[in-house]
């Protein structure tokens, strides 16, 4: 029996079907199809109301908050409704912005960006292992969602997340490693043979091996230490020998190439072995470990990490009138609740896949050099100097404004060469490395209408 409660709202909505679709590292999507005996419901007060739909028979299920509300056709007693529900970690989809985050670590960046959304320190939480991020001493997001940004810094980390859902609430939970994911009773194995479990259970099982990348190498330039090649791996003993090799590797330190290393090959990886089955169990959850038993084959009775589940449910008994002649499905399935999920072996690490990739920058910008009040020159000993780009809402105009920009020159050699630099207050051409908008240098100097030429 499906039931959904709806926070702040008298209703008399009574579940007909809903599907869903969850899975580590991505918000989840229920999409429900509901009846009612008021046919002028307002939809706009259903927006963004905290909701629960159990579908389990212990009253399990998701919570979530309604992002979309429709009203569909009125037959003679009822009236049909589609709600959608989302976690709140959605809504992230539809704010995009362009600002900097300095010295902050990637858990620090992520938590400040939820906490702005008002997802507060109750309804998430990290679970981390021993592994140390660094901060980050510039990271730009640029011309992308707060859901993107947040999502690619944690695929750029290998940190995946997942929900734990209540009636009162549901709760986003990161991690690193293994021992974040909780553990569902067991479910038995018995063959689909048309004829009903007393139980529920694991209708079909099956698993697929697929070739994966075997070794990482990443190479990177510390022009701090110019003779040193930075370079980093990190291999399986898997064959034949399968190379993933990538400059810029985005660390100036080995111990952290390395890491990166490793948590990319585990991300080629995490899904080598590959199980895919059916149940009508609906405790299934991604992010959740399950035991399976009595299976034929022995060595697949162990733990087994979901990582996506697909949720479908009917009751077509909601329906008094005879407007049931759409629940007649291709497949057979006219009522219950069935499932269809993906898992890997528990331990095996799970790590996100790159699905969100880092904005590139085309060609140049322009910006304005600056530094602290009354400076005239504003560098470090390698001629460096900082900048307030135009789109920048926060900076100050001070010497906190961005990292440290190289300046280029037209000859630049030990202790000979020709260097100017920019001045506090000049208009800058800025250039960006490979496109990355963490990487911007000076590459000239602009005149502007303030800023006469000297001729």
């Amino acid at each position: 029996h499906f039931t959904l409660s709806l926070e702040g709202v008298e209703h008399d909505f009574k579940v007909l079907e809903f599907r869903g679709r969850e899975a580590i590292s991505q918000p989840y999507r229920f999409d429900l199809e509901l009846v009612s005996e008021r046919p002028d419901l307002d939809l706009q007060s259903l927006l963004h109301r905290p909701a629960f739909l159990a579908f389990a028979p212990d009253g399990r299920g998701v919570h979530g908050l309604v992002h979309q509300a429709a009203q569909g056709e009125s037959g003679k007693r009822l009236t049909r409704y589609r709600l959608t529900l989302v976690p709140q970690l959605a809504y992230l989809a539809h704010r995009t912005n362009q600002r900097i985050f300095q010295h902050l670590t990637v858990p620090q960046i992520v938590a400040q960006v939820l906490e702005e959304h008002g997802i507060q320190a109750d309804a998430y939480r990290f679970g981390l292992g021993p592994v140390v991020y660094p901060p980050r001493e510039y990271c730009v997001q640029y011309d992308e969602t707060d859901l993107h940004f947040i999502q690619r810094l944690c695929e750029e980390e290998g940190i995946h997340y997942h929900f734990q859902h209540a009636a009162s609430g549901h709760v986003l939970v990161f991690g690193d490693d293994q021992t974040v994911f909780p553990r569902l009773t067991a479910t038995a194995y018995q063959q689909d043979s048309g004829l009903v479990a007393d139980q529920p259970v694991i209708k079909r099982f099956g698993l697929r091996v697929e070739t994966r990348t075997s070794r990482v190498t990443r190479r990177d330039y510390d022009f701090e230490k110019p003779r040193l090649t930075m370079e980093a791996a990190f291999h399986s003993d898997f064959q034949p020998d399968l190379e993933d090799y990538d400059y810029p590797g985005r660390f100036t330190e080995r111990a952290r190439g390395k890491h990166l290393s490793q948590r990319a090959l585990e991300r080629h990886r995490h899904d080598y072995e590959l199980a895919e089955g059916e149940s009508d169990q609906p405790r299934l959850a991604s992010g959740h470990f399950l035991p399976l038993t009595e299976h034929p084959r022995s060595d697949w009775n162990q733990l087994w990490l979901l990582t996506e589940v697909l949720h479908e449910g009917k009751q077509p008994q909601v329906l008094e009138e005879s407007v049931t002649s759409h629940v007649d499905s291709g497949d057979g399935f006219v009522q219950g609740y069935r499932n269809h999920f993906s898992a890997t072996p528990w331990d095996i690490p799970f790590r996100p896949v790159l699905r969100h990739p880092k904005p590139k920058v085309l060609g140049s910008q322009t910006a304005v050099v600056t530094g602290p009040a009354g400076e005239e020159i504003h560098c470090d000993e390698y001629g460096r100097v900082k900048v307030q780009f135009h789109w920048d809402r926060h900076g100050q105009a001070d010497d906190k404004t961005s990292c440290w920009l190289r300046v280029s020159s037209s000859w630049a050699g030990d202790r000979y060469g020709g260097i100017a630099i920019p001045r506090v207050g000049m208009e800058v051409l800025v250039t960006f490395l490979e496109g990355d908008p963490d990487q911007p240098l000076v590459t000239g100097c602009l005149y502007h209408k303030e800023h006469q030429v000297p001729y």
